[in-house]
């Protein structure tokens, strides 16, 4: 489980750059030659990042080496670790990313510190931003990546924080045999929020519509949805990135006044096509035993439309 909750954005938090040294154990430029380490390293990370090459990425960390995401979740040990990338790129091929160190600070003549913002891009999606910390030990002569931490930049803009949704936007459908759910998505006319309109339809006739609004809680430092439905129901969602997933952790009250709880999974298979299912389901004191799932299909532009 804990290979689907590492994201390629948490892999490039693990990229190392050289910064101007702030050194503790000779002051600024006595550690010339450990930055130019350092920025090696970061080379090295970067050509097996892009070749999509697993071994040798681990081979970069130490045997111990620990990772630590956005949602506070630990995967330690380098075997763990290769496991990890080889997922991701087995997922989520060919990605770009970019480094902007803020600083590095060598805390013994073995240890350095670094921090600063990744930014990954995969295909056609649009780019997501994250804060990172990472720790270097130098062992047998080379150093090598101990730990690292990433968090959501709590400096970003909410528009930019929702970017990686982005690709939500735009009219979908789900059909089953019984009925059709016919999806809208757009961003708000502030850009801070992407608003879902969805309408239920059985044999043609709309039965339940629901509105669900998605942005950035500050507070949390997650992307947090509220939806409310034309029955009278509401409620709101957690979101976080696992892997190529995203994981919503889902609460809401029935227009009877009874509590709903649920873990939803959203999927982007393709451009055109996107997985949503529903698991852990709760109503009031009872557990829902079946698992849902729908697939989500972009609509084609209509005829004309440019």
């Amino acid at each position: 489980m804990q290979k689907a909750r590492w994201s390629i954005v948490l892999a490039a938090t693990w990229l190392a750059a050289s910064a101007v040294a702030n050194g503790q154990d000779g002051g600024p430029g006595k550690r010339s030659a450990d930055e130019q380490a350092l920025h090696s390293l970061g080379k090295q990370y970067a050509d097996a990042y892009k070749t999509g090459n697993a071994a040798i990425l681990a081979s970069l960390f130490t045997e111990d080496a620990e990772m630590i995401d956005e949602n506070g979740d630990r995967i330690r040990g380098r075997r763990a670790i290769q496991d990890v990338f080889t997922a991701i790129f087995r997922r989520r091929p060919g990605a770009s990313l970019t480094i902007t160190p803020d600083s590095v600070r060598f805390l013994a003549p073995d240890v350095a510190q670094e921090e600063g913002r990744t930014t990954v891009k995969v295909g056609t999606e649009s780019p997501s931003t994250r804060r990172y910390t990472v720790l270097y030990v130098r062992q047998g002569g080379q150093w090598r990546y101990s730990s690292a931490r990433e968090e959501r930049d709590p400096s970003a803009s909410a528009h930019h924080q929702l970017e990686e949704l982005a690709w939500l936007v735009g009219e979908w459908n789900d059909e089953s045999p019984d009925s059709v759910v016919q999806i809208l998505c757009k961003w708000s006319p502030d850009g801070h929020f992407l608003l879902r309109d969805f309408t239920v339809r059985v044999r043609g006739k709309s039965v339940m519509t629901v509105n669900e609004r998605i942005g950035w809680d500050a507070q949390a430092r997650q992307i947090r949805s509220w939806v409310f439905d034309s029955e009278g129901g509401h409620g709101s969602g957690l979101w976080s990135r696992a892997g190529d997933r995203w994981v919503i952790k889902s609460t809401g009250i029935l227009p009877d006044g009874r509590l709903a709880t649920a873990t939803h999974a959203l999927s982007k298979i393709d451009a055109h096509s996107a997985r949503w299912t529903s698991v852990e389901r709760t109503v009031g004191d009872r557990v829902v035993p079946d698992r849902a799932e729908y697939l989500m299909v972009r609509r084609p532009p209509q005829p004309g439309t440019p």
